[in-house]
């Protein structure tokens, strides 16, 4: 239904008219941008008057024009203080008012008056007592169209006059109840925060037990009242030591040593070391084509693990020992060893720089078989190279230090103590 705009202007004018009951007044001038389901979107302008009517409730008339509309709308803001944080305010706002509407359909230019309900939000940031910046998202539904609109918009908003009743805050006549104290520690009850102290503790103003050394162990029992500050302590106050080595846990780096181990100072067990040495023998193979002392490629990784050694073990001596199948004559089988075994001790000579002192060959022919001379596969395993490194590793052995064993007492001094007791 259409509202007559005489009876809309009684309703907005009867706020203003209890604004003697109210408090403060308000005028905010508005721009902002209108999107209309029907028409062109573009800018609004518009201006409010407000009157507060409670601390929280305000109402406003306003008057706007957009592009294709005007709007003459009664509103209520609802800002409770428990929104405010500092300067900002949020609020609510609903209300209802009239809307003029020209629009375009076609070639028919469409001119309408219609009922229009509000609903929106925003929020309100104070710049001082009388001057505030105001922001605000509002949807605007035409009832009589069936038309939804929405309007985006800011201002700036003057405040002034009237004055607030002053809050009447009751104060209760003060009883006085003489002060009680039930652990006759001296400390009342109201101000007592450990009121079941045992009769005889030393207290502090607050009523708690004392704790000189902050131990968590009141000093009326603590035997060992100047423990540093962050040690482990016992229900007696003093410093824990679980494996009982004399050092306290919290200094103890080693907690749970064996009852027999020597300790340092940290609660750790004192160790001496020991040097032992041992030989270092290492061989790797190398198998050669049939009556041939040339190193494949595929090999050379194996002299190259042997190099490897030498150098980390400078003091090192390396044999190398040639080996054959047993084809052909054993007299030059064994020269033939020999050269195969030259070929890697060349190798690691120019190669590798392995002193030629370090290094020595030696030809078995076919006197040492790894494998049957019968089938080619056993042949193949025959003809070999074994390098045999031998050097001494010297290795570390660390031993704890134990306390010495208690010898039984025997024979006569056992009866004699026995005797005594």
């Amino acid at each position: 239904m259409k509202l007559n705009r005489i009876a809309l202007a009684v309703i907005l004018a009867a706020p203003l008219a209890m604004s003697a009951h109210a408090g403060l007044y308000s005028v905010t001038p508005l721009v902002g941008y209108h999107s209309p389901d029907k028409g062109d979107a573009g800018a609004y302008v518009g201006l409010s008057a407000g009157v507060k009517l409670f601390p929280a409730v305000s109402v406003e008339a306003e008057y706007g024009k957009a592009s294709d509309a005007k709007f003459l709308n009664a509103n209520m803001l609802v800002a409770p203080q428990s929104w405010a944080s500092g300067k900002v305010s949020p609020y609510v706002l609903f209300g209802f008012g009239q809307q003029d509407l020209d629009y375009m359909m076609g070639a028919t230019k469409i001119s309408t008056t219609d009922t229009v309900m509000n609903l929106g939000g925003g929020v309100i940031y104070a710049l001082d007592d009388k001057w505030s910046f105001r922001g605000e998202l509002r949807a605007i539904h035409n009832s009589d169209q069936s038309l939804q609109d929405y309007l985006l918009l800011t201002g700036l908003q003057y405040s002034w006059g009237g004055s607030q009743q002053p809050q009447v805050i009751y104060t209760p006549e003060p009883v006085y109840v003489l002060p009680a104290d039930a652990d006759g520690d001296g400390v009342v009850d109201a101000n007592d925060r450990c009121p079941n102290t045992p009769l005889g503790w030393e207290v502090g103003t607050d009523g708690c037990p004392l704790d000189y050394d902050k131990d968590r162990v009141p000093n009326s029992i603590d035997e060992c009242p100047n423990t540093p500050i962050g040690m482990q302590v016992g229900a007696n106050g003093c410093p824990l030591d679980e494996d009982k080595d004399g050092v306290s846990d919290a200094k103890d780096r080693c907690p749970g040593t064996a009852p027999d181990i020597i300790v340092d100072d940290n609660g750790c067990a004192k160790t001496i070391t020991k040097q032992t040495t041992e030989a270092i023998k290492e061989q790797i193979n190398i198998v050669f084509d049939s009556n041939q002392s040339v190193i494949k490629s595929e090999f050379k990784g194996e002299v190259a693990k042997i190099a490897d050694l030498a150098k980390a073990n400078g003091n090192s001596f390396i044999t190398i020992e040639g080996h054959t199948d047993s084809s052909g004559n054993p007299a030059k089988n064994k020269v033939l060893s020999l050269a195969r075994a030259t070929a890697v001790m060349n190798m690691l000579i120019s190669d590798y720089g392995i002193d030629t002192s370090r290094v020595s060959a030696v030809g078995f022919g076919s006197t040492k078989p790894v494998a049957t001379n019968a089938t080619a596969e056993g042949k193949a395993q025959n003809r070999r190279v074994i390098a045999v490194l031998t050097a001494e590793k010297v290795n570390s052995v660390t031993t704890e230090l134990k306390k010495p064993v208690k010898k039984a007492v025997k024979g006569k001094k056992a009866t004699k103590r026995k005797a005594k007791k």
